[in-house]
C-alpha cells in the first residue's frame, strides 16, 4: 500500500500479524526509466526548463533538472547531444547541469566534456576548462591520454591543442600518462 503526500512517499508493509511498518521513499527510485524520460521531456517543454534554446535558465530550474538527469540512464545521447541545441551558448546548460550531479555520477561524463575541448572558439570552451579541473586529476587523466589519441588518429591538431591548454592548466605532466608517448603527442597541436 502506498500513499503520497505533497512531499513524500510512504511505503506500508504488513511485517508480522497486527504490525505494520511504514517507511518514506524517495519517488525518484519508484520511477521507470520511460516515465523518468517521460517527466523530463514534458519539463524540457516548457521554455524555463527548455535547455534547448534557452539561454538563462534558473538555477533552480538547474537543479531539479539535474537530479533527474542523474537518474535517467543513457542522458548523454538523449539530453546532451550538441546537435540538437539551438547555439552553442546553450551548451553551458550541459555543463551547469553536469556540475550539479553526484562526483560519481559526473565522472561518466569526462570524455564528453573532453569534447569541448575541440575548440578554442567555442563559447563553452574555458567553462568546460575550469570543469574539468574539477576533477581528481587520477580520474581525469585516462580520459585526457584516451582523447589526445584519438585526436592524434583524426588528425585533429586543434582539439590536441585544447587538450594540451587544460593539461597546462590542471598541471598534468608526461609522467601522468600510462604511456609515455602520449604527451609526445603534443607537438602535434596546431598552437
Amino acid at each position: 500500500m502506498e500513499a503520497i503526500n505533497a512531499t513524500v512517499v510512504l511505503t506500508a508493509v504488513i511485517d508480522k500479524p497486527n504490525h505494520v511498518s511504514v517507511r518514506p521513499v524517495n519517488p525518484l527510485e519508484m520511477m521507470e526509466d520511460h516515465v523518468m524520460s517521460k517527466l523530463i521531456d514534458n519539463l524540457i517543454k516548457k521554455y524555463e526548463y527548455n535547455i534547448y534554446i534557452n539561454e538563462n535558465i534558473s538555477g533552480e530550474k538547474l537543479d531539479k533538472l539535474a537530479l533527474l538527469l542523474e537518474k535517467e540512464e543513457n542522458n548523454t545521447e538523449t539530453y546532451f547531444n550538441p546537435l540538437r541545441y539551438k547555439s552553442k551558448f546553450s551548451w553551458f546548460n550541459i555543463l551547469y547541469i553536469i556540475e550539479r550531479m553526484s562526483y560519481t555520477r559526473k565522472l561518466e561524463y569526462i570524455p564528453f566534456l573532453i569534447e569541448f575541448l575541440q575548440d578554442v572558439n567555442w563559447p563553452v570552451f574555458r567553462y568546460t576548462i575550469s570543469s574539468l579541473m574539477s576533477y581528481k586529476k587520477t580520474d581525469l587523466v585516462p580520459f585526457v591520454e584516451q582523447a589526445l589519441w584519438t585526436a592524434y588518429r583524426d588528425d585533429d591538431e586543434m582539439w590536441i591543442a585544447g587538450i594540451a591548454r587544460l593539461m597546462e592548466k590542471d598541471n598534468i605532466k608526461q609522467q601522468d600518462f600510462k604511456n609515455p608517448e602520449t604527451y609526445d603527442l603534443l607537438k602535434y597541436r596546431d598552437f
